[in-house]
């Protein structure tokens, strides 16, 4: 790369007069080379090039500057390496994007599982050609709900009442199992009292 710098003050130039053009122009060309990867060097070199060539003034002094035959090389296996890692990184972006996808198709289907009017909804929003078919469809979500809701269910509430009951000294626990346990006795709910009545026997976790 070639520079060329001019003094612009009535007064001799100063000695360093190329120094500080010098510097100027490293800046300017940083400023250029952030903006472009390292496996774009012809690009680079041709705006680098258009952005050096104009006369410009090094802020803080009275000195112009300018550059021109700029020329970027750059070492085969480096470029190769960069390549290739950045074919890698975005492989693994689309990976994660179909990872996350996977998971929220996952959610809604479970969600849509466990209601059976969205469902059948859903199901007749892309089948609106077979309305004949809307009442059977309806009746497997129906079953299906019935066959994995109240294990869920169970499961849910039951974990809440261990993180309820757990942390409680053995006074306070006594009287929660005492509250909510009648609440339970009167909603005919046999499996959660006897999770509460497995935590009071003998203070311990209830057994599985």
């Amino acid at each position: 790369m070639s520079i060329e710098a001019r003094w612009c003050r009535a007064e001799q130039a100063t000695s360093a007069l190329l120094d500080i053009a010098y510097a100027d122009i490293v800046r300017r060309a940083e400023e250029v080379s952030n903006r472009r990867i390292l496996t774009e060097s012809a690009r680079l070199q041709g705006e680098l090039n258009k952005e050096l060539y104009e006369w410009k003034e090094v802020p803080g002094t009275p000195v112009i500057a300018r550059g021109y035959d700029v020329t970027v090389e750059t070492d085969p296996e480096l470029v190769t390496a960069v390549e290739a890692r950045t074919k890698a990184m975005r492989r693994q972006l689309v990976r994660s994007w179909v990872d996350e996808q996977r998971v929220q198709r996952t959610d809604r289907m479970s969600t849509l599982v466990l209601d059976p009017l969205r469902a059948t909804a859903a199901w007749y929003l892309d089948n609106q050609d077979k309305p004949e078919q809307v009442v059977t469809i309806a009746k497997k979500f129906q079953e299906l709900r019935e066959t994995l809701a109240p294990e869920t269910l169970a499961d849910t509430v039951g974990r809440l009442l261990d993180e309820l009951v757990a942390p409680l000294d053995p006074v306070r626990r006594w009287g929660v199992i005492d509250v909510v346990g009648k609440l339970f006795r009167e909603n005919d709910r046999a499996d959660l009292v006897a999770r509460l009545d497995a935590w009071g026997a003998d203070g311990g976790e209830p057994k599985p």
